[in-house]
């Protein structure tokens, strides 16, 4: 081999040594460079969530629960007399929408708020005497009556059945005869559908 391709190729591979240890630096350093950015990233993340944490406390903490336009309304009352609670379920008038329990609790004085969320509202009241769903089915002249409970006492005919006592079992018939106590008007509906 000539002198002078021995001198090329001993420049080549020098150049060629030179070239991949300044590549292997550079990878080095930029590994290093990256590990560094990454660790400062994931403390400022941390960072973040801290300070998005604390604003979420501080939201959730200075939302008020204000009624909804959908909102269901129940008005519950309670009868001392009989024991018995009534409810009647209805949407949220107009004037409650947007309204906060202070503001519903200033609307209603003369009840109470049993529950208070977004969506539904429950108020309750005590009233003295009976609730007005106190009935007595009754045979009368061989058919089935029944008759409203009044606070004072008294009997309305609330509803004469066309149901015929003809045909009932003689023990139906004997309860039929001294009156059947049955409050609410599911229950009663339950009842007459055992006698048709």
């Amino acid at each position: 081999m000539s002198k002078f391709k021995i001198v090329l190729i001993s420049i080549f591979t020098i150049a060629l040594i030179i070239l991949t240890s300044a590549v292997v630096y550079q990878n080095i350093k930029y590994d290093k460079l990256a590990k560094e950015e990454e660790k400062v990233t994931d403390e400022c993340i941390y960072e973040n969530n801290e300070i998005e944490n604390d604003i979420d406390e501080i939201k959730v903490s200075e939302t008020e629960t204000k009624v909804s336009p959908n909102a269901e309304l129940v008005i519950k009352k309670y009868y001392k007399e009989c024991g018995h609670t009534t409810e009647e379920k209805r949407n949220v008038a107009n004037d409650m929408v947007n309204k906060t329990q202070e503001e519903i609790e200033k609307l209603y004085p003369d009840y109470k708020v049993e529950s208070f969320l977004n969506n539904k509202i429950v108020l309750i009241k005590e009233e003295e005497g009976q609730c007005d769903e106190h009935y007595i089915v009754r045979d009368e002249n061989s058919n089935i009556m029944i008759y409203k409970i009044l606070g004072d006492g008294t009997e309305e005919i609330y509803q004469n059945t066309g149901i015929s006592t003809e045909y009932l079992p003689e023990t139906d018939k004997i309860s039929l005869r001294d009156g059947i106590k049955v409050f609410g008007r599911e229950n009663l509906n339950s009842i007459i559908e055992d006698f048709e």
